[in-house]
């Protein structure tokens, strides 16, 4: 139990003792007057801002026994501040207590973790005043109560609320604190007593003078050694707050902060404990005017770094990373670059230096063009420092880089940090950048009193420019004199898993010298491999293990599945779920089909059209058939303009819908009541979710009975929500679903699939990455997919853009070469810290054989490690696989007609092909400047090919394009000038692609499959001397598929015997023939045949990819209800292609 945990429930056992002792709930003033009274503590209540208070909101003066608080004119929030303040003399020790100078009854105990919030760490102070606010909220309605009321009673958070004459927001949040966190648990062994040190920890935690570098391997107790060297300098008299303690991540410094208070609770409020970024941070706003920032600057995250960009990009009229169509993912490249340069404190004017040097010395083509590349990069970056310097801003690569900068060149700085900090310690030193290590060099020159803590075998963040290369040389060119020092014993692993990862170490990692000797000897149990058939076999495997060691003794939580990605983990996570494992995983949060709905009733605020309808019909209080679905989002389609919610009227008088169809409309309907499209998600998320349905308690219920993943999602959902503040005026819904989008293409979400500290208490397998799995251990560990494919993975996989030459300290020059040994390394770390997570057991997997039936082989990282694994059959049979088959009946009104565009968007998805051409529920995707630039060129072409007899002269030509412009551009963009001039630019091309040219109306062309029809229209049909070409024309740029795509294949099969098929791509200006081979042509029948029959037979399951979150049906994304729809396809659909 952690110590927030630790609090609230002694909170909750005091308000049960209050119970006991007659204390009414419902009057909260005088409810805690009593508890007060138990402590013998008088209360006095004081008008706001009395001297008394010395300029906070309450105090409690220990040595009269007195608690004052100011008069708040809400007798909840009074009560409060008493609780508050009882809460610190319950846990504040014999120590003053400073006024509490705030409160905020509506805290999270878990901070969102998205976008700034990840790196803002709090103060010991401010730490301690936000459990005192959990403290008194637990204490005045503990979870225990609020599930009571709401699950039981069936009181509604708005009934709760008056009940206690308590804000609803604080109601609210310990309500989703009830119902979809699990309960606390006391620690199932107990406090674990503090273990004394060992000879070589005692030798390192009392290490004197010069800089030393404790070598300290997986599972050797580097926290209990950095602990007890605390407890050295407290020893030793030392000034707490003469103490630096700089750790990796906010997590790291929170456990950190609790277990040095625990051993010098003076240093509490007195020394340094935090992460490197923080600590930068701390210092930024500290000398503000020596680094020429406001004094609180602006921390922006990726997702506004990017738009800050994305508006910026037109003017700089790239050459080689010119997307104009989306430049999102260009620019969030450009960004990782940028930021990789500030890891080694390069700033813009240094990097254009380096990329000239190498544009100066090129000599190839290919050396060139990188050159080229990296001269693009650095006017990006010289762009980007503007923009965060005009608005006062920094980003978190500012937070160590201009830092350091600042030490470095400022002497009066430096001294006054050096004065300040006299002792530093740092822990994870493997995983600090270049910036991190210059900066402990410009506080510690000399080396003098750093101590330090690491392993260069689980350095495993080299995109954060984290290298073992700062380990290597801590005692020569860093720290000149420093000592090193080494941790051998393993308190963690069998001798046989630690043999096991040092005989990698010792083979693959040059760790000569390494050694893990096991505290607890051998078990006599070697690690296993086994090798499956295939990846849905290696899950059967899985789950036959799992079960063997529950029924061995050991629990589902002490075991975990740990492997690479993602993706597989999700694939993993069901199929355990399928076969009655019990998992503990979130995954990508927007992805799941519980946040899927809750986005999907936020959407219906904003969206006209509604056309969530088709996700929500398959929730509990809003069951419909598929065919009402149809039948309601028709009714909104025809209707004329309509507005936001305008959508309860129209539900309200649809005809024809069933009469179970109906009551569900009116619950959806009075779901919704009084909502305005101007309100926040969290508020429409609370009303839908705890006032207005019982959906909050049934998945409540749903978790208790142990499947707990859907809770913990909307609990982590809802958190979010209250973190993110609307951006701009209007509609606060859309902007928040716009910014989702981004977090979700920049990749900008991945902590949000972090569990809540309170989810280790369930009973259920984790899964997890290996980047996640750094720091804790199992008893039981199966890694997964253990194959050549997936580890270790090439550096040529990798798409991130290489630095200049020279950029990166290290031993290589070339930054390509710098960037493909790093890349190697990780992926050696990563494979060492996986096997080094193990307890007791460890079993490795490797399917050997791909999707297609061909062979594979295992992982080389497996064979270097195969003279300490057990080869094991496995235990489960290989069980035929049948895909999930859709709810729904599709029946196709005559013949299924489609366009080649329509046949690509079911190739790439075929459930985008349902929700576009088969519900036809309408949506665009988020259209930035740039894709409405396109659509103005788009307007332009489809006005000219509808007249293939009529040349415009250039009168009306310009008044074609103006109109388009106008109706289609992006005409109120501060840079719309340039925008307009791309566009110009592109519509010459094509005027002059067509002077000359005799064309005619072009034929309709089709292709018949059945029951089925792909209908062919080219945007122009030429007749030259020699051949009709039928001509295809796309305002973007060509991609490496796109001749080869089903689109491709249609219009050339179509076209084949008539002339020739030709695709024109404007931006780039490519002109090419469509020439696929026979064989190939042949391949593509095949599978538009497929698509043909899967259409009407009705399958159409997602395809998941990163290109996701740009889809229109995004957040809507879940399987369709059940029933049978008929329906038309495509009748009067044109090709949009």
């Amino acid at each position: 139990m952690d110590r927030i945990e630790a609090i609230r429930a002694r909170a909750a056992v005091l308000h049960d003792l209050q119970v006991s002792k007659g204390g009414i709930r419902t009057t909260p003033y005088d409810f805690v007057l009593g508890e007060a009274g138990a402590r013998d503590l008088e209360v006095r209540k004081l008008p706001a801002g009395h001297p008394q208070l010395k300029g906070g909101k309450a105090l409690l003066q220990r040595a009269s026994g007195t608690i004052l608080h100011e008069d708040t004119g809400n007798i909840f929030l009074d009560a409060f501040l008493v609780a508050h303040e009882i809460g610190h003399h319950e846990f504040g020790g014999a120590v003053d207590i400073p006024p509490t100078m705030e409160i905020d009854p509506a805290r999270s105990a878990d901070p969102s973790s998205v976008g700034a919030d990840r790196v803002v760490d709090y103060s010991n102070r401010a730490r301690e005043e936000i459990h005192m606010d959990l403290f008194a909220r637990e204490f005045l309605f503990p979870r225990a109560l609020a599930w009571s009321w709401h699950v039981d009673d069936g009181l509604s958070a708005n009934d709760i609320a008056k009940k206690l004459g308590a804000p609803y927001p604080m109601v609210a949040v310990q309500l989703f604190d009830a119902l979809l966190l699990p309960p606390s648990e006391p620690d199932r062994d107990g406090e674990s007593p503090t273990k004394p040190l060992n000879e070589e920890q005692k030798r390192a935690a009392g290490h004197d003078g010069k800089a030393v570098l404790l070598k300290a391997g997986p599972g050797t107790g580097k926290t209990q050694t950095l602990v007890g060297r605390l407890s050295v300098l407290k020893n030793r008299g030392v000034d707490p707050e003469s103490i630096l303690l700089l750790t990796f991540s906010n997590k790291a410094a929170g456990e950190m902060t609790d277990r040095a208070i625990a051993a010098w609770p003076a240093a509490a409020g007195s020394a340094w404990i935090g992460t490197f970024h923080s600590f930068g941070l701390d210092l930024l706003r500290r000398f503000h005017d020596r680094a020429g920032l406001p004094p609180d600057p602006r921390l922006i995250d990726a997702t506004e770094a990017i738009a800050l960009l994305e508006d910026e990009f037109p003017r700089l009229r790239l050459k080689h990373f010119n997307d104009l169509w989306d430049p999102t993912d260009n620019l969030r490249s450009i960004l990782s670059a940028i930021s990789r340069a500030k890891d080694e404190v390069v700033d813009q004017h240094r990097y254009r230096e380096l990329a000239q040097q190498m544009a100066d010395a090129a000599e190839t083509a290919e050396e060139q063009a990188a050159a080229e590349k990296c001269l693009e990069i650095a006017s990006v970056y010289d762009l980007y420092e503007q923009l965060k310097s005009d608005r006062g801003a920094v980003d978190f690569g500012d937070l160590i880089a201009r830092p350091t900068a600042l030490v470095e060149s400022d002497e009066a700085v430096r001294v006054e940090i050096q004065r300040r900090y006299e002792h530093v310690l740092v822990d994870e030193y493997q995983d600090v950048n270049r910036a991190s290590v210059r900066l402990l060099r410009a506080l510690k020159p000399d080396g003098s009193n750093l101590w330090v803590v690491g392993d260069a075998k689980q350095s495993i963040y080299r995109f954060r420019g984290a290298s073992s290369y700062n380990i290597d040389r801590f005692e020569t060119e860093d720290f000149p004199g420093g000592t090193s020092l080494q941790l051998s014993t393993n308190y963690r692993s069998s001798q046989e898993i630690c043999n096991t990862f040092s005989t990698f170490a010792t083979t693959r990692m040059a760790a000569s010298g390494f050694q893990a000797n096991a505290f607890k000897g051998k078990s006599g149990v070697a690690p296993s491999f086994v090798s499956v058939e295939s990846k849905d076999h290696e899950i059967d495997e899985i789950a036959a293990r799992i079960s063997a060691a529950c029924d061995d003794g050991t629990t589902f939580r002490d075991q975990a599945v740990i492997c690479k990605g993602n993706a597989r983990l999700a694939e993993i996570a069901a199929g355990l779920e399928a076969r009655g494992i019990p998992v503990l995983f979130l995954g990508p949060l927007f992805d799941r089909p519980e946040i899927k709905e809750a986005l999907s009733l936020l959407s219906l605020v904003i969206d006209p059209r509604a056309m969530a309808l088709t996700c929500i019909a398959s929730m509990k209080p809003f069951r419909m058939f598929i065919e009402d679905v149809a039948v309601a989002i028709e009714a909104v389609r025809t209707t004329k303009k309509p507005l936001p919610l305008d959508w309860r009227t129209v539900l309200e008088t649809a005809s024809g819908m069933s009469e179970g169809g109906r009551a569900s409309a009116k619950a959806l309907v009075g779901a919704f009541e009084e909502i305005e499209p101007t309100a926040t998600a969290w508020q429409v998320f609370t009303k839908i979710y705890l006032d207005r349905t019982r959906l909050a308690a049934d998945i409540a219920t749903q978790a208790r009975e142990g499947n707990a993943n859907p809770a913990l999602a909307l609990w982590q959902f809802q958190n979010f929500l209250r973190s993110v503040l609307p951006e701009k005026s209007g509609y606060p819904i859309r902007d928040l679903l716009d910014h989702i989008r981004r977090l979700v293409i920049l990749s900008d979400e991945r902590d949000l699939r972090d569990l809540p500290a309170t989810a280790q208490t369930i009973n259920a397998v984790r899964l997890m990455t290996i980047h996640g799995s750094k720091g804790l251990e199992f008893k039981m560990l199966h890694l997964p997919s253990l194959t050549s494919d997936s580890i270790p993975r090439s550096a040529k996989q990798s798409r991130g853009l290489h630095p200049p030459d020279g950029m990166i300290e290290g031993p290589m020059f070339r930054g390509s070469d710098a960037i493909d040994a790093g890349h190697d390394e990780e992926q050696r770390c990563l494979f060492f810290v996986a096997l080094s997570r193990a307890k007791d057991g460890l079993f490795l997997y490797a399917p050997n054989k791909k999707s297609n039936g061909h062979r594979q082989s295992r992982s080389s990282f497996v064979d270097d490690i195969s003279g300490q694994l057990a080869d094991q059959k496995p235990i489960s049979a290989v069980r035929d696989v049948v895909g999930e088959a859709e709810r729904f009946t599709l029946e196709v009104d005559g013949v299924a007609r489609m366009s080649p565009s329509q046949l690509a968007t079911f190739d790439k998805c075929p459930r985008r092909f349902f929700f576009a051409h088969v519900l036809q529920v309408g949506g665009r995707r988020l259209e930035s400047a740039p894709m409405r630039m396109h659509n103005a060129v788009q307007a332009v072409i489809d006005e000219l090919t509808a007249r293939p007899d009529d040349t415009p002269d250039e009168t009306e030509m310009q008044s074609i394009i103006d109109a388009a412009w106008v109706a289609h551009g992006p005409i109120e963009h501060g840079y719309a000038s340039e925008y307009r001039q791309i566009c110009d630019e592109l519509l010459k091309f094509f005027i002059l692609l067509r002077q000359g040219e005799c064309r005619r109306p072009p034929q309709t062309l089709s292709l018949r499959f059945e029951d089925a029809e792909v209908v062919v229209t080219a945007h122009e049909q030429i007749e030259t001397s020699h051949s009709t070409v039928f001509r295809r024309i796309r305002t973007g740029r060509k991609t490496s598929t796109a001749l080869d795509a089903l689109d491709a294949a249609a219009f050339q099969i179509a076209v084949d015997g008539r002339g020739e098929a030709e695709f024109v791509y404007l931006t780039g200006g490519d002109r090419d023939r469509l020439t696929m081979s026979e064989g190939k042509i042949a391949t593509r029948k095949k599978k538009i045949a497929n698509a043909v029959i899967s259409i009407i037979e009705g399958r159409f399951p997602p395809n998941r990819s990163d290109r996701c979150a740009r889809c229109p049906y995004f957040f809507i994304c879940n399987p369709p209800p059940s029933g049978t729809l008929r329906k038309k396809i495509g009748s009067s659909l044109p090709d949009s292609s």
